[in-house]
């Protein structure tokens, strides 16, 4: 049988909610949250937010990964604490439940009596855990973002033919010579939607996958 990372790679997990929990080990009391996220930028908000939120805390240890296989981009911040020994657990969390666009801050107050780099490694990593519990686990829906381009004779039909397939339009710009749309459009309804603007549009338009996300 196949480990538990070889799952199907259109199996793309993230958590369900934003949550928050509390863990104490011995007399520090760990905060721990979490949040799913698109971006770097969120992630980085995230953790920013959360830090300004408990800037009179000991610590505040942050992990993120987003994408998935070669693309991935995992992030992982001891904020203070011995290197290795809070940071890499949250992240090993996360990757432990095989979840991409997550975020987690585990914060820490400190109450007097140290840990050992054993006890802040189990202590982080519980807390982690706890906390996607806490949260749910959903699977994401693969779609690319996407541009069309055509005259304005040609706008009104291609935007039609976007919200037949259930597409989700982001922004729609008009220039001299007609319009482009962007949207998010799931995977499998790229060829129909494809075949639907060449034949509405007598191949008048042009398409541009910008790039591939999970949400």
């Amino acid at each position: 049988m196949g480990k538990r990372g070889d799952r199907n790679m259109d199996n793309i997990l993230t958590v369900d909610q934003k949550a928050k929990v509390e863990n104490r080990v011995k007399d520090s009391k760990f905060v721990g949250h979490i949040k799913s996220v698109e971006e770097k930028s969120q992630a980085k908000k995230f953790i920013d937010d959360i830090k300004e939120q408990y800037n009179k805390a000991s610590h505040n240890v942050s992990a993120f990964k987003l994408g998935i296989k070669d693309e991935a981009l995992k992030y992982s911040d001891d904020d203070g604490e011995p290197a290795g020994s809070s940071g890499p657990p949250v992240l090993q969390a996360i990757e432990g439940e095989n979840l991409t666009n997550t975020v987690v801050v585990v914060t820490r107050y400190f109450g007097g009596t140290k840990l050992g780099i054993g006890g802040l490694i189990r202590a982080y990593g519980d807390t982690a855990r706890k906390v996607i519990k806490k949260s749910g686990i959903k699977k994401l829906q693969p779609v690319y973002k996407l541009r069309i381009l055509g005259s304005y004779d040609i706008i009104g039909g291609m935007l039609s033919q976007v919200e037949s397939v259930r597409g989700k339009i982001l922004s729609t710009e008009y220039t001299n010579h007609g319009g482009q749309v962007y949207f998010l459009l799931p995977c499998d309804k790229y060829d129909i939607l494809k075949e639907k603007l060449i034949e509405v549009t007598g191949n008048e338009v042009e398409i541009e996958k910008v790039k591939k996300m999970y949400i």
